[in-house]
């Protein structure tokens, strides 16, 4: 149903299938605008459900009424009666039939407290049953709006936990980091920065040939803090992403570039979750490697890999000396 489109929702259960069109309950458009808009007209609307359920309890109710009417009508008639006997009693009385009037009427009285204690318990039991009812109805009611708030707040939390996710996803498109870069010893932020830039455009220019300049990064920057004891991890974000793949489509070459640049590690930057699947994937390799391998084929001896993305990831076990003659 279109958010233009006139209807109205149950106004006991609440539930999401319980709108109903304008048209199909045969009303105007000025109605409908007046039900919405003026805070003066209490008119609700029930789905069937709610309806059957509400005419019960109003059945009930009614039922109780009706018996209450009828012992009012008991009661009307016997005074009627009382009344009467009192005008035959001033036309003709004798001390026989005044006796038996006088223990009838008595006992008369009595029924009538009698009926009259029963009434007023019942009408007490009544307005109890009708005042739970109506305590019942707006704690599920309040009940329902509050899970309803409640499952609306987890939802949207969700959605914009996975749309912050899949914007941060999207910025690391275009990063790389490079592992074991000389990091400058000084204590001067600016000359860290230039020493790292010159060495990023040599990289680029000597090992990937790309030629590029300072429009074509975005930014770089040292992971973590600086000691002077450790060397940081860079990251390096380029204006395209185009530019980060043609660097990661040749990171072979790496194996045969100057001394200066050997040892040299390129990755993608990767969101902290995946980095954490990735690890978890690399240590489950390296345990059932542990539990199948033969003397002397030790964790050392292999390098662990994953390759692909998404579904399609796996663990490479690369032998360290194979991979050194290749």
């Amino acid at each position: 149903m279109g958010d233009d489109t006139q209807a109205l929702q149950c106004d006991r259960c609440l539930s999401a299938d319980s709108w109903k069109c304008a048209e199909c309950l045969d009303l105007s458009g000025d109605m409908y605008e007046r039900l919405m808009s003026s805070d003066l007209v209490s008119i609700r609307w029930f789905c069937d459900g709610c309806d059957k359920l509400v005419m019960a309890e109003k059945g009930t109710a009614d039922y109780q009424n009706d018996k209450i009417d009828h012992l009012i009508s008991v009661i009307e008639k016997l005074v009627t009666r009382y009344e009467d006997i009192e005008k035959r009693l001033d036309s003709k009385c004798s001390v026989h039939d005044a006796s038996k009037l006088d223990a009838r009427i008595q006992h008369l009285e009595e029924q009538l407290s009698k009926r009259d204690s029963d009434m007023q318990s019942k009408l007490s039991s009544l307005q109890d049953q009708l005042m739970m009812t109506s305590e019942g109805s707006n704690l599920e009611k309040e009940q329902v709006v509050s899970d309803a708030e409640m499952i609306k707040c987890v939802v949207q939390d969700e959605l914009n936990r996975k749309t912050e996710e899949e914007q941060d996803a999207e910025r690391r498109k275009r990063n790389i980091i490079l592992y074991r870069v000389p990091e400058k010893n000084t204590e001067s932020a600016t000359d860290r920065k230039t020493s790292d830039t010159v060495f990023v455009k040599d990289i680029l220019d000597c090992v990937f040939n790309i030629k590029v300049g300072d429009h074509d990064i975005d930014k770089m920057y040292r992971l973590g803090r600086w000691s002077g004891d450790t060397t940081r991890p860079l990251l390096v974000a380029f204006k395209s992403e185009e530019m980060k793949e043609e660097v990661m489509a040749n990171l072979r070459n790496l194996k045969y570039t100057a001394d200066k640049f050997r040892g040299i590690g390129v990755s993608h930057d990767l969101p902290p979750k995946e980095r954490e699947e990735i690890k978890s994937m690399i240590q489950e390799a390296k345990r059932e490697h542990i539990e199948n391998c033969s003397e002397g084929e030790t964790v050392e001896n292999y390098r662990f890999l994953v390759v692909g993305k998404g579904q399609k990831k796996r663990v490479l076990k690369i032998k360290k000396n194979a991979a050194a003659h290749q």
